[in-house]
């Protein structure tokens, strides 16, 4: 249901559930800052948090919002923690680590998808950043398949790219091998050979 005075965008969050990945990072932080704020009609945003440096999943969910960044949004929206619930998940994993029940219950609820979670370190090893940045993007489209009420899927990719090419365009470029291939190499290879051949598919020459 609509209400009078919103913005197009207001209207689109309103009443809606929203699943988050990467909501524990910079990006993420901000746009859950954004959405509790500015959209004070947003139903329940849920964010997708797993294990991490010796923190369980409840505790990094339960520290979250204590940043400084939260501030101004704990004023406008002071029933925040009504709107969001932690999902017990990891993008490293199969499915992205998700239970039965919480599969269920995002597809029943989400309009709308945020897909912000991927490693961004410079000398991550191949496998772990194709199943983290591509296996995951992956299996979070395919469980958006079965979300009957999605409005909207964003994927947010790195904001570095590794690129050979000195000037880019506006245009989708051809690729040295499809998602597909990816995923089938470093299933059936090991770190060691996957280390050797990652500079013949990953270039730094301009």
């Amino acid at each position: 249901m609509e209400c009078e005075g919103e913005t197009a965008v207001q209207q689109l969050f309103h009443g809606a559930g929203v699943f988050v990945t990467g909501g524990t990072g910079f990006l993420g932080n901000a746009l859950l800052e954004k959405l509790l704020r500015s959209c004070p009609g947003v139903r329940t945003i849920f964010i997708l948090v797993r294990p991490k440096k010796g923190k369980t999943q409840e505790e990094r969910f339960s520290g979250l919002f204590e940043a400084p960044v939260f501030e101004s949004m704990k004023k406008a929206c002071p029933n925040y923690m009504t709107k969001v619930r932690a999902v017990a998940g990891d993008c490293g994993l199969p499915g992205l680590g998700l239970g039965e029940a919480d599969r269920e219950l995002l597809c029943q609820e989400v309009r709308v998808v945020f897909h912000i979670a991927a490693t961004v370190r410079f000398d991550e090893k191949l496998k772990t950043a194709v199943h983290i940045n591509v296996r995951s993007t992956k299996h979070l489209l395919e469980l958006a398949r079965h979300m009957p009420h999605l409005k909207s899927f964003i994927h947010v990719s790195s904001a570095f790219a590794q690129c050979p090419i000195k000037h880019i365009e506006e245009k989708f470029y051809p690729v040295p091998l499809q998602c597909q291939e990816v995923l089938q190499l470093v299933d059936l290879l090991d770190e060691d050979v996957l280390s050797i051949m990652t500079p013949m598919h990953i270039s730094t020459n301009t």
